[in-house]
């Protein structure tokens, strides 16, 4: 029997060394990216963060349906795990490094004291972009030791760690206690990570910006850095491609309106499909309100990011238990599941809206107070319509993050209130063609919507594009 320091090893292991890897691999993607062309740069960049916007949950069903059912046994399904988390956060730690260099006169007066462009960046480069990089590393860990769905897809129950156990103690063995202190576990690695990420002062660079830089990458980036892209691409398109299994497309968009094969699931995709948008409506009416009034704040307040590092089966369990304490009328309705997805959505919108507000000038601000205008029109008249990208990217964000969320949902939905994941997943363990058809046609669903997102949010403006140029 696995105990709980080897529980905990095994999660804090899996989320440092994912994070140390996508640290050694994005870096050196990053070098590559920022030697390309403007729009060469975001096409790639933005292709390579799509996974890392990707629910883990969903990673793993696309994974799953490219490389089957694995015969995995714990060390090479911890590595299985670990490979994907690279695979979801290199991107993000390539853009991260990509949006911040040092500037031309620090390169050119390097090189006059014969340093080679390796050794820039090694001793003058690196170190300059430390704190940054630490901070995305911590974050790319803090993600690592809450993917949940990922761990529980390509685990195949043979890689435990704290969350996988939390769902057995509380879903099948119905033991709160044991429960309650794997929960302990996993909150102390995620708080301790979090804090460790606190304490960083390093800021990571907006992921809407490359920089050009003086620095050419090496020949191995410039041979490695393509072919990952290749794969990525071809892995994406894999992805698509299995919408067409079975009988095709069509027939598997039809099945959509179906319970599966055999009648096994307790409702249609189309169903839960419904569910979670309406649960999507809910989180971000409710989100986006307070998320601009946190934003509006003279000071910034570190708290609501806290959520990032809880994990959403340590809350699912914790709302579980108190369930008992709860209104029935709450616990018994589908509403208490969109409640419980703000705590996750809400840290993403205000990560958004807080430097969109910043960025308003304030002299237009105070020009409208000095005209009479009360603080709700000076917020739909003026504030609101000077941001309007960024609070429709926080609307989207805040959408996605409760249809792909997973952890908590498999404590609190059930029958008819069952979400999009809770069904691909169920998918996933019933045999079938058509079964596996349904569930990569929902995925690539996710894959395209969420890589029109991603696009929409990362399209250079015509300045940035202008100062890209410039610096080539």
């Amino acid at each position: 029997m696995t105990t709980s320091l080897e529980l905990f090893l095994t999660t804090a292991i899996i989320a440092v060394v994912s994070a140390l890897l996508s640290l050694a691999i994005g870096v050196r993607f990053g070098s590559w990216l920022r030697s390309l062309g403007s729009r060469a740069a975001h096409l790639i960049g933005t292709i390579t963060l799509i996974p890392f916007l990707l629910p883990p949950l969903l990673v793993g069903l696309a994974l799953f349906g490219i490389v089957g059912e694995l015969e995995v046994n714990s060390i090479s399904g911890m590595f299985l795990v670990i490979s994907v988390h690279v695979f979801m956060n290199f991107g993000f730690i390539a853009k991260v490094y990509a949006g911040s260099t040092i500037n031309s006169e620090q390169i050119e007066a390097a090189r006059l004291d014969g340093a080679s462009d390796a050794q820039i960046r090694k001793s003058i480069e690196i170190p300059q972009q430390r704190p940054g990089l630490a901070s995305a590393g911590l974050l790319v860990a803090l993600y690592s030791a809450t993917s949940f769905g990922l761990v529980l897809t390509l685990g195949a129950g043979k890689v435990k760690t704290l969350e996988t156990e939390i769902a057995i103690a509380t879903l099948q063995q119905l033991d709160l206690e044991l429960a309650a202190q794997y929960a302990a576990l996993q909150t102390l690695l995620t708080i301790a990570l979090y804090l460790a990420a606190k304490r960083i002062h390093g800021t990571p660079a907006a992921l809407d910006q490359i920089h050009k830089s003086l620095l050419r990458p090496s020949w191995l980036e410039r041979i490695f850095a393509p072919a990952l892209s290749v794969a990525l691409i071809i892995a994406l398109l894999t992805v698509l491609s299995k919408a067409f299994s079975g009988e095709g497309l069509m027939a598997n968009l039809a099945n959509l309106a179906t319970r599966g094969e055999r009648e096994m699931l307790n409702i249609t995709v189309l169903e839960a499909s419904g569910n979670s948008l309406r649960n999507a409506l809910v989180v971000t009416v409710l989100t986006i309100p307070i998320a601009y009034l946190l934003a509006s704040r003279k000071k910034a307040n570190g708290l609501v990011l806290l959520p990032i590092g809880i994990s959403p089966v340590v809350i699912g369990l914790g709302t579980l238990a108190l369930s008992g304490y709860l209104p029935r009328e709450l616990t018994s309705s589908w509403l208490l599941l969109p409640l419980v997805q703000m705590v996750f959505a809400l840290p993403v919108a205000y990560q958004i809206l807080r430097p969109a507000y910043l960025s308003i000038d304030r002299s237009l601000i105070e020009a409208a107070r000095l005209d009479g205008v009360g603080r709700w029109q000076q917020v739909t008249l003026v504030e609101l319509p000077l941001i309007k990208r960024s609070l429709a990217l926080a609307m989207a964000f805040a959408a996605m993050v409760s249809i792909g969320e997973f952890g908590a949902a498999s404590f609190l939905a059930f029958g008819s209130n069952e979400t999009l994941p809770i069904v691909i997943y169920k998918l996933l363990g019933r045999p079938g063609e058509d079964n596996l058809g349904m569930a990569m046609t929902v995925a690539s669903i996710y894959i395209l919507i969420s890589a029109y997102v991603i696009r929409l949010s990362l399209k250079p403006s015509r300045t940035q594009r202008q100062s890209f140029e410039v610096a080539q």
